[in-house]
């Protein structure tokens, strides 16, 4: 006859076999339901997620079969694929996507996010596919073998306003729950605005970015026009490759080189190089294989150990594992100065966007330019169609760019224009040069210096009211204490715990299998 002690252990045994089956049956139905969240529409987000948790998994089965997810043939031709998409702003407006002839489903694949210039136009492109097809990056693109994503932007949805921004943003997301991206090989390149735009990701939201592009751009322009704090130190978070021509009628090498020694005298990682040539891709075309190759010897690190990162605005605080969460008035610790340029502004500005699809002779004026500039000094008006500048007659945008090379800032000036039938002449005189600052500073900044090293998280902190640190497990030893010191003080050593909620909503926001965090440590100053 069996003793007590065996009996108990015998009943025990049972229970944890029983227990096993159980946890085997469980362990199906949350495979299914993650594989469900990962392809719901909002509508069903929340009730699978919570199936999902409820049944717990640990996070690390559950980061493996998220990076193991499969994903369905897509049409690999090649050819760009004409989109459409509902803006933040309600807008619908169009977005191409071209698959790489050799797209494998099964394949990791980089993605290059294209932007376009002239993103300053009253109407969004007509034709969208005939700016897709023969473009330079494109094609470099498709003999890369990568997927290229190419939004359209507007008045109200540039690159550097929420709208846009936020386009961009959705489309890299929506592109990556239907493709079979490679999280760290993620680029964006552009020319002119699309250049420009390339500056202001980098310095305001570089996470989905391994590497950016900035051909002929300016990368002031998201601060002066867009009025969002751009700082030239968080241009050492991403690789940047950028071009000027000598003779850019708008941003000339002589002119752009000071603002380049700036941003890496302030710590930016910057490639720089001149061409001969103007506002135009003629010049830099065959610098087009040296851009890819570039780019794909950039794989972004997920967890850079150091970090130096700015923001006048916490909607902009985030950088890779470090968020800033609030921005305090306190004066600037001694280290924390304002890297900046002073540039002197003597191009020739009118000050209105021109109606592009305008087919007769002359100048169609779409809207004015906001700001005080020349066109709303003489009184010019949308709809008008500008036939004639001082003696020089105007049938197209460049008889108009011939005329500016002719005049000087602080000229008087006429325009002959056509309104409602009649010939109108206006007068007025060209703005004097003068000087400005790339970056408006119209608010204070934080600004933190961060290092991690063994579990240990150092600040240098100005500023910086409150912030946070994603924690992953690669970068952290969760059977260990994790330790953040501010300014040479401890604010925090505790155990961090793994939270798979966190960790899915997580993924779910931004489509990153590279940057599954599993908690987060969150630290308020004062």
């Amino acid at each position: 006859m069996r003793s007590t002690a065996a009996r108990t252990a015998v009943t025990a045994a049972l229970v944890l076999v029983l227990g096993l089956l159980a946890n085997g049956t469980a362990s199906a139905g949350w495979q299914e339901e993650l594989d469900a969240l990962l392809g719901a529409d909002s509508g069903e987000v929340e009730s699978l997620l919570a199936s999902v948790v409820e049944a717990a998994p640990s996070c690390q089965d559950a980061a493996d079969r998220i990076a193991a997810m499969a994903f369905p043939p897509a049409e690999a031709t090649g050819e760009p694929q004409l989109r459409k998409t509902v803006c933040i702003d309600t807008v619908e407006r169009p977005w191409v996507l071209q698959v790489p002839s050799g797209y494998d489903p099964g394949t990791p694949t980089p993605l290059l996010v294209v932007l376009h210039g002239g993103v300053g136009r009253a109407e969004v492109a007509e034709e969208p596919l005939e700016w897709v097809e023969g473009h330079d990056l494109v094609s470099l693109a498709e003999e890369r073998g990568w997927v290229v994503l190419f939004p359209f932007g507007q008045v109200g949805a540039t690159w550097w306003d929420e709208v846009g921004m936020a386009n961009i943003r959705n489309l890299v997301r929506a592109t990556k729950r239907e493709l079979n991206i490679d999280d760290d090989r993620v680029w964006m390149a552009g020319f002119s605005d699309g250049a420009s735009a390339g500056f202001a990701h980098a310095m305001l939201a570089p996470n989905d970015y391994a590497a950016f592009v900035a051909l002929n751009g300016h990368m002031g322009v998201a601060s002066l026009d867009g009025e969002q704090p751009s700082y030239a130190v968080n241009l050492s978070a991403t690789p940047l490759y950028a071009t000027t021509t000598f003779d850019d009628e708008l941003y000339p090498s002589a002119r752009m080189r000071a603002t380049i020694e700036m941003a890496r005298a302030a710590g930016g990682d910057i490639y720089y190089r001149e061409f001969p040539g103007r506002h135009d891709f003629d010049g830099i075309v065959d610098e087009v294989p040296a851009m890819g190759r570039f780019l794909a010897r950039h794989v972004r690190d997920p967890f850079p150990h150091r970090l130096d990162w700015e923001a006048g605005d916490t909607g902009f605080g985030a950088c890779r594992w470090f968020v800033i969460d609030r921005i305090t008035t306190d004066d600037p610790a001694p280290w924390h100065v304002d890297h900046n340029a002073s540039l002197l502004d003597d191009r020739i500005t009118i000050g209105f966007q021109p109606d592009y699809d305008f087919d007769g002779n002359g100048i169609m004026v779409s809207v004015l330019s906001d700001g005080d500039y020349p066109a709303g000094q003489i009184g010019l008006k949308a709809g008008d169609v500008i036939v004639k500048a001082d003696e020089a007659r105007l049938d197209s945008l460049p008889d108009l760019n011939a005329w500016k090379e002719t005049v000087e800032r602080g000229d008087p000036f006429t325009m002959t224009v056509l309104r409602e039938g009649e010939e109108v002449l206006l007068s007025g005189e060209l703005p004097d040069p003068e000087g400005y600052f790339i970056f408006k500073r119209e608010a204070p900044s934080a600004r933190a210096r961060v290092d991690y090293s063994a579990n240990r998280i150092t600040v240098e902190a100005s500023r910086l009211g409150a912030f946070r640190i994603l924690v992953h497990p690669d970068m952290f030893d969760l059977d260990q204490e994790v330790v953040v010191v501010v300014n040479g003080v401890e604010v925090f050593r505790e155990m961090v715990q793994p939270d798979l909620e966190f960790m899915l909503r997580g993924y779910l926001d931004n489509r990153d299998r590279s940057l599954l965090y599993v908690a987060e440590v969150a630290v308020e100053l004062k």
